[in-house]
């Protein structure tokens, strides 16, 4: 019983820290600058203030902290000109194995030059670009349907020295077919070797829209019930003799009165090879369905995850996350609570509380 207590005073402060958060209210300006000359430049931020309560060790470690602290901003320089970019501050104030809370130094994430010459069959992106390698390791942080991204959709991020799943370089995206197909094609740094000697890194993607294209930077989590979208895609991610493949899928579906439906699955098989050593060959796999209820506003959703390796003497691993989220103020505010369990052949599982709110504007 005395185990227990800590636990319980942890979800006692994690509901009050909900209650008392619910009460922010939405927020409708858009902080916009717009020169006579036919530029713009716009701010927002991003704030996700989590609890969260961890098995480790069979202990277990709370912390309060910012799961994510953004500040954003884009607009346009010219007709052809537009721009994009970001800061974050990811896990401010999250405790160490140490005991030492993380400063949160704070650091350019995103920043994207898109030139634009006429139309939307051709874009040229060039700056730190968030790689879609799958789908979900390419949706905006702001419009995820669970509490985070899957737990294996960046695990290629540090072997390549990738900067939270970004990466330096230029990248051409267009919409063509009547939008029903697009095409992303990037050239990046990748790691560079002693004395910058490796290849580039490619990145190559092409998805078929059924329905609307997204034509954004980013892909969406869900757009609770607004829009239909189906998508399917297939990723190509080379350097050197390190590559990833794989396949993916998204559905958006209104169902009528505001309800909505979201499914999402993703698959991917990555192999580092002698080049990229730490990241041995495996398979990914990543599944989330949602189901959003307009009248309550509450978004239910379940996401499960798996890792394979191919090698019979590492553990594969697996997680699965159920959870709810009252969307109370749409993407902009909401709030999500949500149990995960870690799964580890040979091992024992491991449980996870996560109580999220986010305020977000742009």
């Amino acid at each position: 019983m005395p185990s227990e207590i800590p636990r319980l005073c942890t979800v006692k402060a994690m509901l009050a820290f909900g209650c008392l958060m619910t009460a922010t209210p939405a927020v409708h300006a858009q902080w916009q600058i717009q020169p006579t000359d036919g530029s713009s430049i716009k701010f927002g931020f991003l704030a996700q203030g989590q609890a969260e309560s961890l098995d480790v060790g069979g202990d277990s470690s709370q912390n309060l902290f910012f799961r994510r602290l953004r500040i954003l901003g884009g607009g346009k320089i010219n007709d052809k000109l537009s721009f994009f970019f970001e800061t974050d501050s990811p896990n401010l104030g999250k405790g160490a194995a140490d005991g030492s809370k993380n400063a949160g130094d704070m650091y350019i994430q995103d920043f994207v030059i898109t030139y634009k010459p006429g139309g939307d069959a051709f874009n040229l992106d060039v700056g730190m670009l968030l790689n879609e390698v799958s789908y979900n390791s390419n949706q905006s942080a702001a419009s995820l349907m669970a509490t985070d991204y899957g737990p294996y959709s960046f695990v290629w991020s540090g072997p390549l020295q990738a900067r939270v799943g970004r990466d330096y370089g230029v990248r051409a995206r267009g919409y063509v077919f009547g939008d029903h197909l697009e095409y992303r094609a990037s050239v990046m740094q990748g790691t560079r070797g002693t004395n910058s000697t490796n290849d580039f890194r490619f990145l190559g993607r092409l998805m078929f829209n059924v329905f609307e294209a997204q034509k954004g930077l980013f892909y969406t989590g869900t757009t609770l019930g607004t829009k239909q979208l189906l998508s399917f895609g297939a990723s190509i991610d080379k350097q050197e003799d390190y590559q990833t493949v794989g396949v993916d899928a998204f559905w958006d579906q209104p169902l009528g009165g505001g309800n909505g439906v979201t499914v999402q699955a993703d698959w991917s098989s990555l192999d580092g090879d002698v080049f990229l050593a730490t990241l041995p060959e495996q398979d990914n796999l990543l599944i989330e369905a949602g189901f959003y209820i307009k009248s309550i506003k509450l978004l239910p959703f379940i996401q499960y995850s798996e890792r394979d390796f191919n090698d019979a003497a590492l553990a594969d691993t697996d997680k699965i996350m159920v959870g709810v989220g009252y969307m109370f103020g749409g993407h902009n505010t909401n709030l999500k609570v949500s149990y995960g369990q870690h799964g580890t052949d040979g091992g024992e599982d491991a449980d996870e509380f996560w109580l999220q709110l986010q305020v977000f504007r742009f």
